[in-house]
């Protein structure tokens, strides 16, 4: 028998079967199984399992996520497609659905996306669009600047991706600066995300003269007056 030491190392068989799930990050586990021999110690069974587990677990997640990109890039058997003003993008109803709820009842409705075969987003750039759809095929976010992950983080609020929006926002808590700290204000109250809009104006008021003194936060001030005073309130009366 063809790899006889392998699989029949006491004279008993033993069956290796590889099992793949996921949930939005791939995983997977190697199970062993069959009728273990008294000869096949608890250390050599540990041993095996560590050699299986460890020499596939490095290499099937990338493979699946670099699968999944090339399905997005080439648009491989593509049954839907994201329309902006300039650019169409090819994308699978099956995998939209999965990730996003508002796909999912766009494609599972008589709304004009299921007849239609688009999906018309034409107020939203085409980088922005890009960058949602790399993440929901795989889980990756490419380059993020301040700027590309306000837009991202409002598509991904539209679209209920409620993973990408909590890794934008993560990111623009970790990347605020004085000058842009306006706009990341202004997007957090427009969404009505209270752990973002608290965490903003918390660096603001820790760099209050640098923020209130500036041209962006004069320009803030003339069209955001309440979110303005609200956030000066704080510094007046903290807590």
């Amino acid at each position: 028998m063809e790899n006889n030491t392998r699989y029949l190392p006491t004279d008993d068989l033993l069956l290796n079967c590889e099992y793949v799930s996921s949930n939005g990050t791939f995983l997977h586990e190697i199970c062993t199984h069959g009728i273990i021999s008294p000869k096949l110690t608890k250390a050599v069974l540990e041993k095996r399992n560590k050699h299986y587990v460890g020499k596939e677990e490095s290499q099937i997640a990338p493979v699946m996520a670099n699968d999944l990109k090339s399905m997005y890039s080439d648009g491989i058997f593509s049954d839907t497609e994201l329309r902006t003003s300039t650019q169409t993008f090819p994308a699978h109803k099956s995998i939209l659905s999965a990730r996003s709820p508002v796909f999912r009842r766009m494609f599972s409705s008589d709304m004009k996306e299921k007849s239609s075969g688009r999906v018309d987003i034409i107020d939203l750039e085409d980088d922005t669009v890009h960058r949602m759809l790399l993440y929901i095929y795989t889980d990756t976010l490419e380059d993020l600047q301040l700027e590309n992950a306000c837009k991202l983080y409002a598509a991904a609020d539209r679209y209920e991706l409620l993973s990408l929006r909590s890794r934008c926002s993560s990111f623009l808590k970790d990347n605020l600066c004085p000058t842009k700290v306006c706009d990341v204000l202004a997007l957090a109250d427009r969404h009505q995300d209270d752990n973002l809009k608290s965490c903003v104006q918390d660096f603001i008021l820790v760099h209050d003269k640098e923020v209130f003194g500036s041209q962006e936060w004069k320009d803030f001030m003339a069209t955001n007056l309440e979110l303005a005073a609200d956030t000066m309130y704080r510094k007046v009366f903290p807590g």
